[in-house]
């Protein structure tokens, strides 16, 4: 995947990324600067990305919470991590999980 990394308008310290996805549609999530935290989107057909402190481990957390509720019942995930650079030039941790089973937009 390829990801999109963008200021956010009068926030200098906020970076969103973001990616095309094949389904049409385009999730993003915000990082804001010296926060330990991942925010995170989940795209219509599965596809799920978390942006920030700790972004793998939210990730997995997150997957987790979902399985036992039942809300991914019958899908794998193949995870990955990358990094991307935000606008004042540090690089952000990203996480995302690719459904085996993607759902249709």
């Amino acid at each position: 995947m390829e990801f999109l990394v963008r200021p956010v308008r009068n926030q200098p310290d906020v970076a969103e990324v973001r990616y095309d996805c094949e389904c049409g549609c385009k999730p993003r999530a915000r990082y804001q600067k010296g926060k330990d935290e991942a925010n995170h989107e989940h795209c219509c057909c599965g596809r799920v990305h978390f942006v920030g402190a700790k972004a793998e481990e939210r990730l997995q957390a997150y997957l987790a919470d979902r399985r036992a509720k039942g809300e991914d019942a019958g899908i794998a995930y193949a995870l990955h991590t990358a990094s991307v650079q935000a606008p004042w030039g540090e690089p952000i941790g990203v996480a995302y999980a690719l459904p085996d089973k993607p759902k249709a937009h």
